[in-house]
């Protein structure tokens, strides 16, 4: 087979390889042509660029089909970048940080392997997204609930591996993992915690291992493929409420973060509190977006019995209501009801996954609007988040571009995540969003702030920010690099861990 996109490893040894993987797989699943290649693009690049592109697609339907691809792009050094659905577009989307290599597309191995209902968690492959898990769950008919993030096409491995965020009380879907299989550069396969002796009944319940725990290594990294994982599963709750905090101004901001704060810290709030400027609710409920507006909105929620969620929602009104100026509200629903809650909002925290946010009549270019993330982290302290709002919104507006904030606030943390929209058919706007991004990384470096993710473009920006120690972190990022993947095949690039051959690929 020929792909019209050579790498490093020169078109030889690309064509080589996609022979062999031909042989391995099967014809269909090994895709070249130009116009096959156009979905796998980064859809929210400048559209006529071909800077991310890939040279082949192989879409692999199990565990050994992915060992042959490792093996094989280790024989002829090509290098590889792995996703599972793709589809968080502001990141990159499915594309590759090495431009001609060959994408491992694991949309294909999308089964449910386990549901456990005694234990409360799932087994999944990582192709399998939100919305199939949720409807598994709903068909089996059981009382068992998953976290999701805003929308639901996305993997529930891939969105985990790179420190997703969802708004049950299991919203921090990196710790909800337990217990990985992964296919390592040289094809060896591992299974993660006590999943590494054969017949261990507690590889799925029990997060750690005998001796060092590798499973950490897998997270937003390039030294391995993870090609199933255990997940947790939340019992259904008797209640659930759906609350909401409207107020305006900066100084109610910086109560409000702390009062949450407090409440999550005693897990009064067990779930991801999200706020937004320029956001209220219709009489429907649903979300409004006001940008030019002062007004703030708050959701977050509450589960358990009837009881319990009454006197959680008495200690919100006795601190959060008590601040001059918010009014909350709740609607509260049987946690049996899944026709109840009817805005995204409800959903979301409930479980139910929707593409509500991708809706292209509330987009400012329709169906051809791109969004380019910008996500720093900081402290849950009201004053540290008044003044990184203040200083990020300055910064857009000082590059005359308009954005939507975000922030998800933990016990501990607050993700600070804004949006500016562009459209990627404009080269001079679409250059323009990228490099005040760039110009951001370093002024929120600068106050101590760094992103928790990035985009292709960025990835290596933002790990020359982590420099102590003389690049302390990267350097034993490349150190375990070169060890585990000495040919340098695994997603050269990702997070900014390059190989030591760099020039080869």
């Amino acid at each position: 087979m020929t792909s019209s996109v050579a790498t490093g490893a020169g078109a030889r040894d690309l064509d080589r390889a996609l022979d062999a993987m031909v042989a391995a797989l099967g014809h269909d699943a090994v895709l070249t042509a130009p116009a096959e290649l156009l979905e796998f693009r980064d859809p929210y690049t400048y559209r006529e660029s071909d800077e991310f592109d890939a040279s082949a697609v192989v879409m692999p339907t199990s565990t050994e089909q992915v060992q042959a691809v490792v093996r094989i792009a280790n024989e002829h050094r090509v290098p590889l970048w792995t996703f599972s659905q793709g589809r968080n577009n502001t990141y990159g989307g499915p594309a590759p940080r090495q431009r001609g290599s060959v994408l491992v597309n694991l949309r294909q191995m999308n089964r449910i392997l386990e549901i456990d209902t005694e234990l409360a968690y799932a087994v999944v492959e990582p192709g399998v997204r939100w919305f199939d898990l949720n409807d598994a769950l709903v068909e089996q008919g059981a009382d068992l609930w998953t976290s999701i993030p805003d929308l639901g096409w996305g993997s529930i491995i891939g969105n985990s591996l790179e420190y997703g965020i969802g708004y049950s009380p299991y919203g921090d879907h990196a710790r909800n993992l337990c217990g990985l299989e992964v296919v390592l550069a040289d094809g060896t396969l591992l299974r993660t915690g006590m999943g590494a002796m054969p017949g261990n009944r507690a590889w799925h319940t029990y997060p750690h291992s005998y001796g060092p725990s590798f499973a950490g290594l897998f997270q937003q990294s390039n030294y391995g493929i993870v090609t199933s994982a255990g997940w947790g599963l939340l019992p259904r709750p008797e209640v659930y409420s759906a609350c909401w905090a409207r107020f305006s101004g900066y100084e109610a901001l910086g109560q409000v973060v702390d009062a949450l704060r407090g409440l999550l810290l005693d897990r009064t709030i067990q779930n991801t509190p999200m706020f937004n400027r320029g956001f209220d609710l219709d009489e429907n409920g649903n979300g409004v977006f006001t940008p030019d507006g002062d007004g703030w909105f708050a959701r977050f929620a509450l589960y358990g019995r009837e009881d319990q969620v009454e006197a959680q929602y008495r200690a919100v009104e006795a601190t959060v209501g008590r601040i001059p100026g918010v009014r909350l509200d709740r609607r509260t629903f049987d946690g049996r009801d899944l026709a109840g809650p009817a805005n995204h909002d409800e959903r979301v925290q409930r479980g139910i996954p929707d593409m509500d946010l991708l809706d292209p009549t509330m987009l400012p270019y329709g169906e051809n609007t791109a969004h380019l993330d910008f996500s720093p982290v900081g402290p849950a302290r009201g004053s540290a988040v008044v003044a990184t709002e203040k200083l990020v919104r300055s910064l857009y507006a000082g590059a005359g571009l308009s954005y939507v904030n975000g922030l998800w606030l933990t016990a501990r943390t607050a993700l600070h995540i804004s949006t500016t929209f562009f459209d990627p058919r404009d080269e001079e706007q679409t250059r323009s969003v990228y490099a005040n991004y760039g110009r951001m990384v370093g002024e929120l470096a600068a106050t101590g702030y760094a992103p928790y993710r990035t985009n292709l473009q960025h990835m290596d920006l933002v790990a020359d920010q982590f420099s102590f120690g003389d690049h302390a972190q990267r350097r034993l990022s490349e150190t375990l690099k070169n060890a585990l993947d000495p040919n340098g095949i695994l997603a050269p690039g990702k997070s900014g861990i390059w190989p030591a051959d760099r020039a080869s690929l």
